[in-house]
């Protein structure tokens, strides 16, 4: 297993700071708290409602969770 850098570091810490942003927040509230899709439907629907601010939070989360 390979030594974490500096730039590893770096990666974490800027990682941390996207996290805590203020639309950050706001996004993993809507997908934790207030999304609860009833069926495939209600998740096509979202993924599919681009311009909306539901799905910008739901790309800003997933991009974020899904990021290796």
């Amino acid at each position: 297993m390979a030594k974490a850098t500096v730039e590893d570091a770096e990666l974490i810490l800027h990682l941390y700071e996207l996290r805590t942003e203020t639309i950050m927040r706001k996004a993993r509230a809507f997908i934790v708290g207030e999304f609860w899709p009833q069926s495939a439907d209600d998740l096509a629907n979202l993924v599919g409602s681009f311009g909306t601010q539901e799905n910008a939070y739901f790309r800003q989360v997933i991009g974020y969770w899904t990021w290796p």
